[in-house]
């Protein structure tokens, strides 16, 4: 084992420097995607682990299990809560629900039963949309459905408070932002966008996802706002550099939302990543996130559904 010695060192050393490395220059499509998934690693040094006990190895052990230690604390929570005292709440829901979910009709009923002041679905087919219509006796404001506008890249979004001035721009590559006013409180006044970019599994779908990305920072430059909320399915991972440089001058919290790998048990969130994203600037009324959490409690999308709360 001594003659083998140096060759362990670099088993648990070189992994992680390579990890570091990569997550500050990637430019390929499919490094910054295994970048942005922690869990990968983190399965490379709990077989680690496994290996020094069983060797009873006890420095490489701990060695290893301080490395996973590591990459669970930067993966991110099932819920976080950035400040206790949250005076005059209100909720957001996100979700992606999964094209024709087979549970749509229980995620109805949630809605009835837990009243949102704000909800933005992705990935809404338009039979459901059309079960999303029947609910205006508790969200009058809805967008998405109506002639001419059908569902934005497959997006709803039901408010009990105006939506005013909403529109959707296409871009040239045929997506789609959803950008209006948000009037949750008398004499408030938040813009909102929300997109659905593609996923990223080619490097075609990487580029697009980011051309959408820059469309609504360029978006949020030319019509700036002191109340601005960023929301959707953004299909890309709060683990990796590009999420870090996103709207420098909002405010996040990201939460394990992706993938939901088995509805039957609660999936852990260190096995998960954050891509249903909100961002939040609020220059004038002091405005923050006052919590996140992603909810388990509805089946049937690989995607678990995202509560945030809004306050002072």
């Amino acid at each position: 084992m001594q003659r083998f010695r140096w060759l362990i060192w670099v088993a648990i050393i070189v992994p992680s420097v390579v990890w570091i490395t990569l997550h500050f220059t990637a430019t390929q499509w499919w490094v910054e995607n295994l970048i942005g998934v922690p869990s990968l690693l983190l399965a490379y040094y709990l077989m680690l682990t496994l290996f020094f006990v069983l060797a009873r190895l006890w420095l490489y052990t701990a060695l290893c299990a301080l490395m996973c230690a590591a990459l669970i604390l930067i993966t991110p929570p099932n819920s976080r809560v950035v400040t206790a005292n949250c005076s005059s709440p209100v909720t957001v829901l996100q979700y992606n629900m999964l094209y024709y979910n087979p549970h749509v009709n229980e995620f109805i009923n949630y809605l009835l039963s837990h009243p949102t002041d704000l909800v933005v679905l992705q990935e809404v087919a338009p039979e459901d949309g059309e079960k999303f219509k029947l609910l205006d006796d508790i969200y009058p404001y809805q967008y998405g459905g109506q002639p001419e506008v059908g569902y934005p890249s497959s997006q709803m979004i039901l408010s009990q408070a105006p939506l005013v001035n909403m529109s959707v721009f296409h871009t040239p590559d045929g997506q789609n932002v959803i950008s209006g006013t948000w009037r949750p409180v008398s004499g408030k006044r938040i813009k909102l966008l929300t997109a659905h970019p593609p996923s990223p599994r080619t490097k075609e779908l990487w580029y697009r996802r980011n051309a959408l990305l820059r469309t609504i920072e360029a978006m949020i430059e030319q019509y700036p706002a002191d109340e601005m909320l960023v929301i959707g399915d953004f299909n890309l991972s709060a683990n990796s550099r590009r999420f870090s440089a996103l709207f420098p001058s909002f405010e996040t919290a990201p939460v394990a939302s992706w993938p939901n790998w088995n509805p039957l048990f609660d999936t852990p969130a260190f096995t998960m990543i954050g891509i249903d994203h909100l961002w939040l600037k609020s220059r004038k009324s002091g405005w923050r996130i006052c919590s996140r959490r992603a909810d388990s409690s509805i089946v049937g999308s690989d995607h678990r559904m995202v509560r945030t709360k809004l306050g002072y």
